[in-house]
């Protein structure tokens, strides 16, 4: 049985790993393990459930009852553009050290641990983000029958090698180092495993089978289509490959206590992280196939390395001519707007130019109407004129015709006055 300060630091450890945070890269687990993580298991990727789903591989995580399986799963980023960087165990400074996965714009460090399926140690080749969409690598990813619109194909040498350690340092562990991005990526902004996946590991970690007391290192959840998902249509087991963990040498050929299942013990707060004891030393023969060991897996890192710079460089070719691309339609685009704009113009011009026509026009249209009132007040004048010039003779005559009828009045009133003078004379006389 384990001690209750023990059992507490497994706890502590448990809640450390489902917590959020700011920069996941930089935390690690405060606990002292006494067993290195079992293998990694071999299996077989579902296939994906829908677009916009990134993979996200399995890895042991502590617990309570020791090492247990979370299974990989299908999961949806935070937002897009981001990628997922795995966590992993490390050795460190005579210690087990955890670093919980987190997501980024670029995959940092993890390690070095081949969790396949796009994740070779160094980098991600499953796929990359491109105008909002997450372009997927069909060579890599599981398709199934989902249509995915945004894909390319790239094969990948060694998807998942016969290394199958979980943990990077240590005896048996994997030999890289971060280069120079990835500790500035360490540095950087992180956005931590979504709610789902914490819900995803916190199902995996109350699941008897996936505990490696039980499963010895083949979980039968090994990866699973959708988080939380463990029965049914697109589970996987663990394929048969690889050491089980309960038949795995034990450093000095130890076996581990049967009342010490848990293996872990709380470190006071000066002596630092979780640690292990130190790994006795090997015969000669064990040494010179480690060594060879560690050749094959530079030699593999290298590789790796080569590929992943030569995905980086088409990815960088291709985000550049994405750019030029894009240069070109906005160019093309401000011709096209600069061409609407001087045809506006041009429109505009011409419509002023009409106003102005229909104006001129209007105005001399106008002027003629003023122009044959005008003559037409001339005419009418020239007739009133004319008539009276008519009138003027006509009216001399009627005014001699009334003047010698005056005159004939007189001459008749003249020569009658004598006449009736002469007759009242004579009734005068008679």
């Amino acid at each position: 049985m384990c001690s209750f300060r023990s059992r507490f630091a497994r706890i502590a450890l448990a809640a450390c790993l489902i917590s959020p945070a700011a920069a996941w890269a930089q935390i690690y687990v405060d606990l002292s393990i006494t067993d290195e993580p079992p293998p990694l298991p071999m299996y077989e990727q579902p296939p994906i459930p829908d677009e916009g789903y990134i993979w996200s591989p399995g890895y042991w995580a502590y617990g309570p009852e020791g090492y247990y399986w979370v299974p990989g799963t299908w999961v949806r980023p935070p937002a897009a553009g981001l990628l997922w960087t795995p966590g992993y165990w490390a050795w460190n400074d005579d210690r087990y050290v955890f670093y919980p996965g987190y997501w980024a714009p670029q995959v940092g460090f993890y390690g070095g641990v081949n969790y396949g399926y796009g994740y070779t140690g160094f980098g991600y080749l499953g796929g990359y983000w491109a105008n909002g969409a997450f372009n997927y690598n069909r060579s890599i990813n599981n398709f199934g029958n989902r249509h995915i619109r945004h894909f390319y194909n790239k094969p990948v040498v060694n998807r998942h090698t016969a290394d199958n350690s979980s943990y990077n340092g240590g005896n048996g562990g994997t030999r890289a180092r971060p280069d120079e991005r990835q500790q500035r990526y360490e540095h950087e902004r992180h956005v931590g495993p979504t709610p789902v996946q914490r819900q995803h590991q916190d199902a995996a970690s109350g699941n008897q089978e996936l505990w490696a007391s039980v499963n010895h290192g083949r979980p039968p959840i090994a990866a699973t289509n959708r988080p939380g998902r463990f029965s049914g249509a697109g589970v996987v087991g663990a394929r048969p490959g690889g050491q089980p963990m309960n038949e795995q040498p034990r450093p000095g050929g130890a076996s581990r206590p049967e009342g010490d299942r848990a293996g872990a013990q709380q470190r006071s707060p000066a002596g630092g992280p979780a640690v292990l004891p130190a790994n006795p030393v090997r015969g000669n023969a064990a040494q010179q196939a480690e060594r060879m060991q560690e050749q094959v897996r530079s030699q593999q890192e290298q590789q790796q390395r080569a590929q992943q710079q030569l995905e980086q460089q088409r990815q960088h070719a291709q985000d550049i001519q994405q750019r030029h691309q894009q240069q070109q339609q906005f160019e093309q685009q401000r011709q096209r707007t600069q061409q609407t704009q001087q045809q506006h113009q041009q429109e505009q011009q011409l419509d002023q130019q009409r106003q102005r026509a229909q104006q001129s026009q209007q105005q001399q249209q106008r002027q003629l109407q003023q122009q044959q009132q005008q003559l037409e007040q001339q005419r009418q004048r020239a007739q009133e004129g004319q008539q009276q010039q008519q009138r003027q003779p006509q009216q001399q005559q009627q005014q001699l015709e009334q003047q010698r009828q005056r005159a004939q009045q007189t001459q008749q009133q003249h020569e009658q006055q004598p006449r009736d003078d002469r007759r009242r004379d004579d009734r005068g006389r008679e």
